[in-house]
Formats: C-alpha cells, structure tokens, sequence
C-alpha cells in the first residue's frame, strides 16, 4: 500500500485496523503461552521459566515473556476482558493491569466500563482497588529486584530496580539527603542537575566505608601487560567497559582497585592439569568473557559455576578454553541431565539435548503469508 499517498483519514482507518488485529494476535499468542506454561514443556528445552524459553526461543525479553505467561493465565477466568482485548476494543495496556485486580463479579461491568478509559486510568483503578496486606507486602519484598548493565556504547552504568516501599523511601532519603548538601559551581552561582546530584549521592554511599575494618568497594580492572608498561595496551572494568588510566586513578580515591594482567594474546594462562579447582582469578577471567550463564536467554549472573566442558577426570584442563560459566540449574543440567556442550567457547555455543537435539535460539524463521 502506498502510505505516502494516503489521506489522514485513511491512515488513522489503517492504524485502528492494524491495532485491532495486532490486539487480536496478542491474546491468542498469550492463550497458547499459558497453555504451553500449565505443562511446563518449557522444562524440555532446558529452561528455567516460561520466560526463559520465550527469550530464548523468540527473541523477547524476559519481561515480555513473564507478562504474556501472567496475562494469558489471568485472562482463563476473565471472560469479558479476554474478548475485550480479542476484539482490539481494549488494548494489551488497558487490560493488564485490570486483569491483575478482575474477578469473575466485575469482570463485565469492567471490560464495559473501561472502553472510556486511558492507560493510565487502568493502571490507577488496579492500584487503588488492590489493598495493601500481609500476603501483598510477603509479595512486594520478594519482587524487590536491582539490575545493572553497561552502555558500552556510551561509557555508561545503567540500573533499574524495585524495592518495597518502605525499603524504597529509605533509599530516597539517603540520596536526597546527600544531594542537597552539594554547593553550588563557585563560578556561575548555579548547581547541578538534581539527577545528576542524586547519581553523586549513590557513588558517594557505595564509596564510603561499608564495615567495621573500613572496607570500601573493590573494582577488579583487566589490563594488558603492556598498558602497565606505560606502552599502547587497553584496560576496563570487569563487565564493563574500557577506561582511561585517569578515571582508574581517580576512582581509586574511593574504591580499592584489584588487577587482572592478560598476555600479549589476550588471554590469561591457565593452571593445566595441575590442580581441578579453578582459582579465583580464573573465575574472574571466566566471568568477564562469559557475562554470566551461557545457557541460552539464562539472565543468571551470579552464584555460577566454572563448568570443565571436557571433566577434569576425564584429562580436561583447567584452562579458559575448557571451562564456561554456568549457573547452578543449567550446571546440573548438563552433569545430571545428559546435556552437552558444542562449539568455540570463545565465540559461539550450542547446547545439546540427550536425544542429539540442539536448543534453537532466536526468533524462528517467519510463517509465509
């Protein structure tokens, strides 16, 4: 269709039209998630969780997919705002958080009543029906959640988190407690951003002494041999990105810097078959290429496993190139389960069925129309 010679008109016709199938798809594809859930098949794939499988096999994130698999399975007893969402009458955004609070009592008079209402409307009159209770906070604390990753692209650390609200507001005061104590640039008279004051604020806490022997925060910093000379080499954070010797020196003010020397190939030496326990500047070398669980869509970052692909007892080394990083589920998926490991643990993996089947990663190969 020639979008650049339609009229407005027969653009907005074209977007409800689109939208209304798009909501149309949506519920059928969460009705079949959470049908697929209720068998927990996804256990056959290796996966931890119905999110888990939907990132690995699709391509979506781990929130998409748990919002599916919670919709799909509320929607079972919502009839009225199944529909609703079906007919494209309410949109995906209007539906969720209603379906959180809907029982079978309100559930018509609500998907009615809501045709009227905006996004945000939903979500306020979910969160002013729920009523805050011992089961709900139970629930609020064992959501509570902090994430992290590194904007290479930008030289930046982003978070996102929740926190139960009283835990929340705590955090809230220390930061704001600190930001208003900064003075203003004694040039131009003027302060700060707030938010960047409030980033200050959160160094400054994490900087300071953390226990009774003073204990500040310990940055591991990998480096080539060479950078160390003083000659042309490249040094960054575990995890994240590269840094100038400037701002290691300047942050080691605040924090204690350990160091990870690599060779001139880049890669660490290993212990051989000289000893089965992986030390513990191995494992660090193991986590910085890994990120985490290797296991497809696994966000697992910590509390891994140094795995020997080919076992020590068997006269696998305890190199780099024979050990991957992986969580404890997946860890006993390959030793109890029968699983194996193939390909370049440097570059590219696949994990491998008992049966001889591999785990299919990525969104499949789009249906013909």
């Amino acid at each position: 269709m020639d979008l650049d010679g339609c009229s407005n008109e027969e653009l907005v016709e074209r977007i409800r039209a689109l939208h209304a199938l798009s909501c149309t798809v949506q519920r059928q594809l969460q009705a079949a998630v959470a049908a697929f859930d209720r068998r927990e098949a996804w256990r056959e794939d290796g996966a931890t969780s119905m999110a888990a499988w939907l990132a690995m096999r699709l391509g979506v994130s781990h929130r998409t997919g748990a919002q599916w698999a919670r919709l799909g399975g509320e929607l079972e007893g919502l009839p009225a705002l199944a529909e609703a969402l079906a007919t494209g009458r309410l949109s995906v955004d209007q539906v969720a958080p209603l379906a959180r609070v809907a029982d079978a009592r309100i559930d018509e008079a609500l998907a009615d009543e809501a045709i009227g209402w905006t996004a945000a409307q939903c979500a306020t009159y979910a969160r002013r029906l729920q009523r805050e209770t011992c089961a709900t906070a139970a629930e609020a604390r064992r959501r509570r959640a902090l994430h992290w990753w590194f904007d290479y692209e930008m030289g930046l650390l982003r978070m996102t988190g929740q926190l139960p609200a009283e835990d929340g507001a705590t955090v809230v005061e220390a930061i704001e407690r600190i930001a208003d104590r900064a003075k203003p640039d004694p040039e131009t008279g003027e302060l700060e951003p707030y938010p960047a004051r409030a980033a200050d604020a959160l160094v400054e806490i994490a900087s300071g002494s953390t226990g009774v022997n003073g204990d500040r925060a310990t940055i591991v910093v990998h480096a080539e041999a060479a950078a160390l000379a003083g000659e042309d080499g490249t040094a960054e954070i575990e995890g994240g990105p590269a840094l100038s010797f400037e701002a290691l020196r300047r942050r080691a003010c605040d924090a204690r810097v350990e160091w990870v020397v690599h060779g001139d190939d880049g890669r660490p030496l290993g212990v051989g078959r000289a000893r089965r326990v992986v030390p513990p500047w191995l494992s660090r070398q193991i986590r910085q290429r890994d990120g985490g669980c290797r296991f497809p869509a696994c966000e697992r970052r910590r509390w891994g496993h140094a795995h020997h692909r080919r076992h020590w007892a068997d006269g696998g080394p305890t190199d780099l190139e024979n050990l991957v990083w992986l969580c404890p589920a997946h860890h006993r998926l390959v030793h109890d389960g029968g699983w194996s490991i193939e390909g370049d643990l440097a570059g590219s993996i696949s994990f491998v069925r008992p049966d001889g089947r591999r785990i299919p990663t990525g969104p499949p190969e789009p249906v013909p129309p």
